[in-house]
């Protein structure tokens, strides 16, 4: 089979990139509420107008209607420009720098570590729908296309990083009389573990933890945190007014360890050389 010109290939993944990002958004936003991630078309979440299949193009759509509603106007959130363009260059990078097997095998882990952070962010819940079908898929990819990797280091990860996460939330639970590890990071870090082995494991929960730390801090002393929002309650609906506590500030633990693995993902190669 002939390959691809770089500069065509390149291209192709940057577009398939944006495309997945795209889809992620519709994840994160639709899974949490139990709505369909097929049907309807995407819409206006302000106005629910259905968007004109030229008006959702990723990334370009964002820029020519100016982060804005073509029906009623309305601010189109960032992030969504964001999670398209961040996993863009991501499927270039992974692309241009590794077999494309395991290109593609490392993407998805990156993809569904974007969806499973914007949703514990916004709802301070990890669905196992992402991380459990992970953890099967990451053995596989693990086993067969990541060689960096193979499954007797996978499956050490798979016991090692739910193991140590959930024992650090049994002893927070004995000292401070409340979760502070949700099942939900539990199965996320198993997911990491199962595509990126027992080392992806232990980068993850150290680097995790320091950014976590340090998010934890900059929400206190920013006053941007407090009580976590009921499962299946409205992000966008009215909250408590926050305590700000550094020791009762509540921040999601998923996004940090997302980033942290997302790094390990990315850059495995470089560690363990």
């Amino acid at each position: 089979m002939t390959e691809l010109p770089l500069g065509l290939g390149g291209a192709l993944a940057f577009i398939f990139g944006a495309s997945i990002g795209s889809f992620v958004n519709v994840v994160a936003y639709r899974l949490p509420r139990d709505l369909s991630i097929v049907r309807p078309r995407s819409f206006c979440p302000k106005c629910n107008h259905p968007i004109p299949a030229w008006a959702n193009i990723p990334i370009l759509a964002y820029l020519g209607l100016r982060g804005r509603c073509l029906v009623c106007g309305g601010a189109i959130p960032f992030r969504y420009f964001l999670t398209e363009l961040t996993l863009a260059v991501t499927a270039l990078y992974l692309y241009l720098g590794f077999p494309l097997p395991e290109a593609a095998a490392r993407f998805g882990l990156c993809a569904a570590l974007f969806a499973a952070s914007l949703i514990d962010y916004d709802w301070r819940i990890i669905p196992h729908v992402i991380s459990m079908p992970g953890i099967v898929i990451g053995f596989l990819c693990a086993s067969f296309v990541i060689p960096d990797v193979g499954w007797q280091a996978s499956l050490g990860g798979i016991a090692l990083g739910p193991g140590v996460l959930f024992a650090l939330g049994e002893v927070y639970m004995l000292i401070r009389k409340q979760e502070g590890v949700g099942m939900g990071d539990v199965f996320l870090v198993g997911m990491v573990g199962a595509f990126l082995g027992w080392r992806g494991v232990l980068f993850t929960l150290f680097v995790g933890s320091v950014l976590g730390a340090a998010g934890g801090i900059v929400a206190a002393l920013s006053g941007d945190a407090g009580e976590a929002p009921v499962e299946g309650a409205d992000p966008a609906a009215d909250a408590p007014e926050a305590d700000v506590s550094l020791l009762r500030t509540t921040v999601p633990f998923g996004p940090f360890l997302s980033l942290a693995a997302g790094i390990y993902a990315l850059f495995q190669p470089g560690f363990i050389g």
